[in-house]
């Protein structure tokens, strides 16, 4: 179990780490974009951020699966996975306004993205907690 908690737990805070860059850089950046290359740029960033967030999205969510299932009567394996999964939750609606995302013509959009982007960051930095909690308590 010292193994999945470690590693869920790099996972995570990995993943807080970018959300709350992509909160306080790459999307108020999203707003300087010209209309006219909003479209090239969006696409090449919807290609980079899945290289960068798939594989700590896959590493947590394969960790956190290992610990329900080493540990699956512990408190902090089920607030890990919890949090995990909101994780999920939370990045559901970020993936449908990146859809129709264009800050010009719609600059509402952006400012909800900037709000669910806010929660995603809050929920994996509280899993970050969790899991370094959990690692400790395992004695990892």
């Amino acid at each position: 179990m010292q193994t999945a908690a470690a590693v869920q737990t790099l996972a995570t805070t990995l993943l807080a780490g970018i959300a709350w860059a992509v909160q306080g850089v790459v999307y108020p950046a999203f707003a300087l974009v010209p209309a006219d290359a909003w479209a090239r740029y969006h696409a090449a960033h919807g290609r980079a951020v899945t290289i960068v967030v798939g594989p700590p999205w896959v590493v947590q969510g394969l960790a956190t699966v290992a610990l329900l299932l080493l540990a699956p009567g512990e408190p902090l394996v089920w607030a890990a996975a919890v949090t995990a999964a909101a994780g999920v939750v939370v990045t559901l609606p970020a993936v449908s306004l990146h859809a129709r995302l264009d800050p010009a013509a719609h600059p509402g959009d952006l400012r909800r993205l900037l709000r669910v982007n806010l929660a995603r960051a809050l929920v994996w930095s509280a899993g970050a907690v969790v899991g370094v909690l959990l690692t400790t308590a395992s004695g990892a």
